[in-house]
């Protein structure tokens, strides 16, 4: 390992303003390597201390990892601030600057694609999470069969009202998977509608702890407006029927660059 390593942040325009640039991770200096329209955001680390096992060995400690992540997401959040910006993965790192400028020249095409891509966009994240009991009410009010089924076991003689009841147990499970996917669907579609990009992060079916749609999307900053208004209007849909929203953003467009 070399004395020091570069380490890299993000992928930036060449003509990035670097007035205000703040300090990285170990509170060092942070610089630009460039190559045409292409410029990364790098700063020098001790090589020493930084060599992949060291890495692989503290990685699992949340006192150091959590200072170099906030670093390393601070950079990555000023330039997004600024333009648009290719976020890196954290520990992307080189021996020196050529190391860097031959990344940029090597991947110059899927930088510049990714750069245009999110170019006037920002990331926001959706979640959206119920518990099964809110679910199950949001089912009684989206299946009118269930209240059919319950009529029918109210009616009906001893036994056969135990075999109804069974069949409506079974019934109130089902329409609240249905609800979980349709409020999940609809939600995510109308969101969609109003994004350059998105990514559906859960599924209803994979959800954990209530959660039901985790999404994000990359939206237009003319189009933020309508998407934060269609948000609002999902939300008084849902919400009275115990769904929960949580919405935040902006973030840098994680989701939609291509790591390295």
């Amino acid at each position: 390992m070399s004395a020091t390593v570069e380490y890299v942040y993000c992928v930036v325009p060449a003509t990035l303003e670097l007035a205000d640039l703040p300090k990285g991770i170990d509170n060092s200096a942070v610089h630009t390597v460039s190559s045409g329209a292409l410029a990364a955001l790098t700063c020098s680390l001790d090589g020493a201390s930084y060599e992949s096992d060291i890495i692989a060995e503290k990685i699992g400690d949340p006192e150091w990892l959590a200072p170099r992540a906030v670093a390393h997401d601070a950079l990555v959040t000023w330039a997004g601030d600024r333009g648009p910006v290719v976020p890196l993965p954290m520990w992307v790192m080189f021996t020196d600057d050529s190391g860097v400028s031959r990344m940029l020249v090597d991947r110059e095409r899927e930088f510049m694609d990714a750069l245009a891509r999110v170019r006037g966009a920002r990331e926001f994240c959706v979640r959206i999470a119920a518990d099964r009991t809110a679910l199950a009410a949001a089912a009684e009010q989206m299946d009118t069969a269930l209240a059919g089924l319950e009529r029918q076991v109210s009616l009906a003689a001893p036994g056969e009202a135990y075999l109804l009841g069974r069949k409506l147990a079974e019934a109130r499970k089902a329409a609240t998977r249905n609800a979980a996917v349709r409020i999940a669907d609809e939600s995510h579609h109308a969101l969609s509608q109003e994004s350059r990009s998105d990514v559906a992060r859960a599924t209803p079916a994979a959800s954990e702890q209530g959660v039901i749609l985790d999404g994000a999307y990359l939206v237009a900053d003319e189009n933020y407006e309508q998407f934060r208004t269609v948000l609002t209007g999902l939300m008084g849909m849902f919400e009275p029927a115990g769904v929960h929203f949580d919405f935040t953003g902006p973030w840098p467009p994680y989701h939609f660059v291509r790591e390295s």
